[in-house]
């Protein structure tokens, strides 16, 4: 089971090991710059929003709730699109500045299918 250690400006600990962004798919994690090949210099001066190859990975293994924590400030964007999608599929979808993500993560993980992206800067 995934359990985050502790978050500070442009990294989450996760089991004593360092990453940056990350998403936890079914208690799996997947560094968010791996998702895509080339995905960080692609996006690495607008990587403040939710992508759609993010979302579909969220969207696997059937969560009961996806958390995405925005940042140490709030400053990433959840598009609509993602919202809308999520709800269509009837799951909770918790949106929290990334220490609250990651502390809801922890606590909702033990009782239901929870996936989640953590931003680590912003």
């Amino acid at each position: 089971m995934v359990r985050f250690d502790k978050t500070f400006f442009g990294a989450v600990v996760v089991d004593g090991k360092t990453h940056m962004d990350v998403l936890v798919v079914r208690d799996k994690i997947v560094d968010r710059e791996t998702l895509v090949k080339g995905w960080f210099e692609e996006h690495k001066h607008s990587h403040h929003t939710v992508y759609e190859h993010e979302l579909r990975r969220l969207l696997e293994e059937k969560p009961e709730v996806i958390i995405i924590g925005n940042g140490q400030s709030s400053v990433l964007k959840v598009p609509q699109s993602v919202v809308k999608e999520i709800r269509q599929r009837n799951i909770e979808l918790i949106v929290l500045e990334t220490p609250k993500a990651i502390e809801e993560y922890n606590e909702l993980s033990k009782i239901k299918r929870v996936n989640a992206l953590i931003h680590t800067t912003c």
